[in-house]
């Protein structure tokens, strides 16, 4: 399973994922500082957990579906 770590979240995380067995990006390593729709799509297209505090994702994830957000 892949999670990328939205930029509201320290980059931290990303080794505690990765100390579990799981692979795990940081969205301003992969994409840089992007707008919300780029990040929800960049996700879905990769079969990316996206891990957020951004309650937005969560509205988007209701309305259109998507490959998961934590």
């Amino acid at each position: 399973m892949k999670f990328l770590i939205d930029a509201d979240l320290p980059r931290s995380l990303i080794e505690i994922f990765r100390k579990y067995g799981y692979e795990a990006f940081d969205v301003r390593d992969v994409l840089g500082g992007v707008p919300d729709e780029e990040v929800y799509n960049y996700a879905n297209k990769n079969n990316m957990v996206l891990v957020t505090r951004d309650l937005g994702f969560g509205d988007m994830y209701m309305v259109r579906g998507g490959y998961g957000v934590l």
